[in-house]
């Protein structure tokens, strides 16, 4: 999607030794985005769970964020954690669900009870993100489109909203006057919204719980009005999980199979997301500061903080972009910046801060957070359905995922959401993946390698360059592309002469995908023809390898470069009129003779010696005196290049009846690149004392010389133009 809210966020590249200062500052910036958003996830979990708990559950969510963060303070990926909506959201909609199916498993709803599930089922997430950091599970993270994230979102956002206007209706039922709980809720989001407008950098969830903490004190001491408050007695010490009844879902009578069955998917599902939020944001962080993910020992201490927390029964918790993001803009997160989070955390807690915290005031903070959770490149495309404007097919999926994710979750729950959107989401991925396997198919008309050749030869290339055909491929080729492309290409392919298949812009390939292109080799060859596999390993060596285990006899090349030099030799020598023996002879390359009479043609063939390289040898080197031009009679090479990165880069490729070094010749410039034997190579020699000797008693010689020479660029220039017609006239 053009604009989803998963654009990665921009983080300043900090310096590399922070001072107490920066890491001072850093940490304060982390904690005004982690505290803020912990709070708001605590008021929806214990929303559901009751209320009246709601100091413990922020006493538990304090002090897990003092523990996550203590327990990964040595990792070498260090990240910021915090209660996110997101997985807020989720359990809040798994104890709605487990709730109502108390009385089927044969429990009581008791207050003891709804903790012992949320301590089982946050203890269980963290658990299972251990499971999924095993295997290895975050190299799959990257196969879930982004439009099921943006319909995440929305859901987010909607059940924020909500959510919140109940909270307020609640309030403002009780003692607390409307008008109070109103401007309390007013006053947090305007601070939030104008924190947004003119002090981006500021953390707007702070300034508007800020704001709602002096409103609520100016209206207690100069109105009386006391309105409810985040933890009445300014802390608590007592956690949820020395409140929950764990013996009464072991008690007879109790359905310990269903219970069970329930608080496993439960715990596997909000695992999941906080598995993946966890490694996007190290990702994101990895892109900033170049730090790798952490190894056994860092994903212990991730798995460990999280079981901890959930155990407790804090909100989940999970990594922090935004938290981390903030934190950055002042110093890379270092062990001292992680520590002093946990001060800072602490600190908040006992201060009894949290104790002058309206409630109403956080349901407007959350309220602007629903505002900013919409998707807005969702938004657009609504609007242009709406609006009837004409919609690519991509962008109608798009926006067709989206409102599936989102209206599961708005008629069931985020649970179900999560759930829809990943199975939508790889369905979607499978079918763009077996739509579109073959990216163009050219043919070597429209396509043509960097190999000089002689004149002769490009003929033969202008008028059977269409027998080659090649099959660009893209994306990640798995099973539901096979008969699409196994289609594409044998249909494709009739009248062929070479065939090449173009895995550069191909990631990865499954079994089934190298079984089918298996197919397409046994049919091609039975043909007559010999496939040429370009590029497999440009993308990494799966493709290749995975390649080479159904296709032990198949014909690789480095690059498309390559392949097409292969095929374009197969065609010259399928169509080239060939002399009755295979010789060497000057006199096979007659491009740069023509027009001489056979006795200049003599005289230019006496004046060039031939001389042999064997294959790997330089022929020319870059750099040296242009005292030489040569004319390749048997053989090929390469035109190399000296790369920034210190590796030889190919330019072109030189066959049989090419000049070589002909424009430092003509101009005495220098050699601008070296020219290595690729086979053993013959080459004929002008030097440029005989050809001034030549300029001197045959002028004529030299005249037609240098205009064979001109025809030779010309019919390349029109080669290259005749490609670029075909290619793109039509468009």
């Amino acid at each position: 999607m053009s604009a989803s809210s998963l654009t990665p966020l921009e983080m300043p590249a900090a310096p590399p030794t922070p001072s107490w200062r920066a890491s001072t500052l850093s940490a304060l910036d982390g904690a005004a985005w982690i505290i803020p958003f912990s709070l708001g996830s605590v008021t929806l979990v214990f929303a559901r769970v009751g209320p009246e708990l709601l100091a413990s559950g922020v006493f538990a969510t304090m002090l897990a964020l003092a523990c996550v963060h203590a327990m990964t303070l040595r990792n070498r990926r260090p990240v910021l954690f915090a209660g996110r909506f997101f997985e807020a959201t989720m359990m809040a909609a798994m104890m709605d669900q487990v709730i109502v199916r108390l009385p089927v498993w044969g429990l009581t709803d008791t207050t003891g009870v709804r903790l012992a599930l949320l301590c089982m089922i946050g203890a269980g997430a963290g658990l299972f993100v251990g499971v999924l950091y095993l295997i290895k599970a975050g190299r799959f993270t990257r196969y879930i489109p982004a439009p099921v994230f943006a319909g995440f979102y929305n859901s987010i956002a909607l059940a924020l909203l909500v959510s919140q206007l109940r909270s307020l209706s609640s309030m403002a039922s009780g003692t607390t006057p409307m008008p109070v709980v109103a401007s309390l809720a007013t006053v947090a989001m305007v601070s939030a919204f104008a924190a947004r407008r003119w002090r981006p950098d500021w953390p707007a969830a702070a300034v508007a719980l800020g704001s709602g903490i002096v409103l609520g004190t100016a209206l207690l001491i100069y109105g009386g009005h006391s309105t409810p408050v985040v933890i009445p007695g300014g802390w608590a010490l007592t956690l949820p999980i020395f409140m929950a009844d764990f013996r009464a879902l072991a008690e007879p009578g109790v359905d310990i199979w269903a219970l069970t069955q329930a608080l496993v998917s439960n715990s596997a599902a909000l695992g999941v997301m906080m598995f993946i939020n966890t490694t996007m944001t190290a990702q994101a962080l990895t892109q900033a500061d170049g730090r790798r993910a952490d190894g056994p020992r860092g994903a212990v201490a991730i798995v460990a903080g999280m079981a901890l927390a959930g155990l407790v029964g804090s909100t989940p918790m999970s990594a922090s972009t935004q938290a981390s993001a903030a934190a950055t803009r002042i110093s890379p997160l270092t062990p001292a910046v992680i520590g002093l989070c946990c001060v800072i955390t602490a600190s908040v807690y006992l201060s009894g801060v949290l104790g002058l915290l309206p409630l109403a005031a956080v349901a407007g903070a959350l309220m602007r957070e629903a505002w900013f959770q919409f998707d807005r490149g969702s938004v657009r495309l609504l609007l242009q359905w709406l609006g009837r404007r004409r919609m690519p097919s991509n962008a109608r999926e798009d926006l067709a995922l989206v409102a599936a994710v989102t209206a599961t979750a708005v008629l069931a729950n985020m649970v179900a959401a999560v759930f829809a959107g990943l199975l939508l989401g790889l369905a979607l991925f499978a079918v763009r993946n077996a739509r579109r396997p073959v990216r163009h198919i050219w043919t070597g008309a429209q396509l043509s390698s960097n190999c000089a050749r002689s004149r002769s030869d490009l003929n033969v290339l202008f008028d059977h360059g269409a027998t080659i055909k090649i099959f660009e491929l893209e994306g990640d080729l798995f099973f539901g592309a096979a008969e699409s492309l196994e289609r594409s290409v044998l249909d494709g392919s009739k009248g062929a002469v070479s065939l090449i298949l173009d895995w550069s812009r191909v990631r990865h390939i499954d079994s089934s995908l190298a079984l089918s292109v298996a197919n397409i080799e046994r049919v091609a060859r039975a043909d007559g023809l010999v496939p040429i596999h370009a590029g497999a390993h440009m993308q990494g060596d799966g493709v290749g390898t995975e390649l080479r285990r159904f296709l032990s006899e198949a014909h690789f090349e480095r690059d498309l470069d390559y392949a097409l030099e292969h095929a374009e030799n197969e065609v010259i020598e399928r169509y080239r009129q060939h002399s009755p023996t295979d010789t060497t002879s000057m006199l096979d390359v007659l491009a740069l003779f023509e027009g001489l009479p056979p006795h200049e043609r003599a005289i230019l063939e006496q004046a060039m010696p031939e001389r042999f390289f064997p294959r790997g040898s330089v022929i020319i080197a870059a750099g040296d005196p242009p005292d030489e031009l040569m004319l390749l009679l048997h053989g090929s090479a390469s035109i190399l290049v000296h790369g920034s990165n210190g590796l030889d880069i190919r330019l072109a490729g030189v066959r049989r009846g090419a000049t070589i070094g002909e424009i430092g010749f003509l101009d005495h410039s220098p050699r601008s690149a070296t020219v290595v034997a690729q086979e053993d190579v013959v080459v004929a020699v002008l030097d440029r004392k005989v050809y001034d000797a030549l300029c001197e008693s045959q002028p004529h010689l030299v005249q037609q010389l240098l205009a064979n020479i001109a025809l030779n660029v010309v019919a390349r220039l029109r080669r290259t133009n005749q490609l670029a017609l075909a290619r793109f006239g039509g468009h």
